[in-house]
């Protein structure tokens, strides 16, 4: 048996693999570097910076002599158009065109994955002619998310033929893009996504305290209740011998009511009422009145008493009376048909 520790090394077997590894090691760093670029795919702040990822990083793994990036609406319009190596001003003006008109081509072209040639790119129709100092060759990449839709595109010009697993890498770093630019747009993270999480914590805020004080605003409504004398007509005749009336208290006289929860939330003790009965007008004032949270499905119970009347004399008898000033916090005025609704729905008449 061979001890394959004792054999005498064989420079063609280690040449072959030093060779082997550093295919393998070329190949590793191209991948990694597509990974690191999906990466901060997912943390750029805005669509410019997505761009200068694109076209200044690509060659790290895809060496090229010039990059054009380019994004687009859904129906195709060129938005914004970066080339590597070229800052916008006026002196690059004619440039930053050229790159427009040949992603406005390419975008109209429904090409995917290809490899551009000096006969295809011929046939462009481009106002601007061709850089001199750019490879009329090079391989386009179109941003596409996963239903299909253009939200983009990259050409990288060389003259050199693109290797298969590289156009596979750009294929996926392209989608990345184009998910990047979606989420940029819709402000899910970025510069866009901090403010409108600002924008939205704030609208929050500030709807909480226009719903908070429209409690606070009273709508005057009329309110038809029931209500009883708190004392009889007998027994309160019978304490004022010198009454005009037998069968009639004189005021001040105490009255019970029982109002919906909507219509009293604004009453308190202490507040005046105004009502009608038989045409004659009448004024309470609220004595007691049961808390709010024991009205929430329920009417509320109120002690009032007879402050005002035309002959001093409280009505001979009660079993409802129409409240003319009841105050009803405006949100619950304008839910008053949903709340009469549920109200029914749980026998709260």
């Amino acid at each position: 048996m061979t001890d394959d520790l004792t054999q005498t090394p064989n420079p063609d077997i280690d040449a072959a693999y030093q060779r082997a590894d550093k295919q393998d090691s070329i190949g590793m760093r191209a991948l990694a570097g597509l990974f690191l670029l999906e990466h901060e795919f997912r943390r750029v702040a805005a669509a410019p910076d997505l761009a200068r990822l694109v076209v200044n990083r690509l060659n790290r793994f895809a060496p090229y002599d010039c990059a054009v990036f380019w994004t687009c609406n859904a129906r195709g319009k060129v938005l914004d158009v970066t080339i590597s190596g070229v800052v916008q001003s006026k002196d690059t003006k004619p440039i930053l065109d050229w790159g427009q008109q040949l992603g406005r081509w390419l975008n109209q072209s429904g090409y995917a994955n290809v490899q551009l040639t000096p006969a295809m790119l011929d046939l462009a129709e481009l106002k601007k002619e061709w850089p001199d100092n750019l490879p009329k060759s090079g391989l386009y990449v179109p941003l596409r998310r996963e239903d299909g839709k253009l939200r983009g595109g990259i050409v990288l010009l060389r003259a050199a033929a693109w290797s298969h697993p590289v156009r596979i890498m750009l294929d996926q770093l392209a989608e990345a893009a184009a998910y990047t630019v979606d989420a940029l747009e819709a402000g899910v993270h970025g510069r866009n996504g901090a403010r409108r999480g600002f924008v939205r914590l704030a609208t929050t805020i500030a709807f909480l305290a226009v719903l908070s004080s429209s409690f606070l605003i009273p709508i005057p409504v009329n309110v038809d209740v029931p209500a009883r004398l708190a004392v009889s007509a007998t027994n309160q005749a019978a304490s004022q011998p010198n009454s005009q009336s037998s069968t009639v208290p004189r005021a001040p006289a105490q009255i019970d009511l029982q109002i919906p929860p909507q219509g009293a939330m604004a009453l308190r003790p202490g507040s005046r009422l105004k009502t009608r009965v038989n045409g004659i007008d009448y004024e309470l004032e609220v004595e007691h009145i049961t808390p709010w949270l024991a009205g929430l499905f329920a009417d509320r119970s109120i002690r009032a008493r007879l402050v005002g009347a035309p002959d001093g004399l409280a009505p001979p008898e009660l079993q409802s009376i129409t409240i003319e000033n009841a105050s009803m916090p405006l949100p619950l005025y304008l839910l008053r048909g949903p709340i009469s609704t549920v109200r029914k729905w749980f026998a709260l008449k």
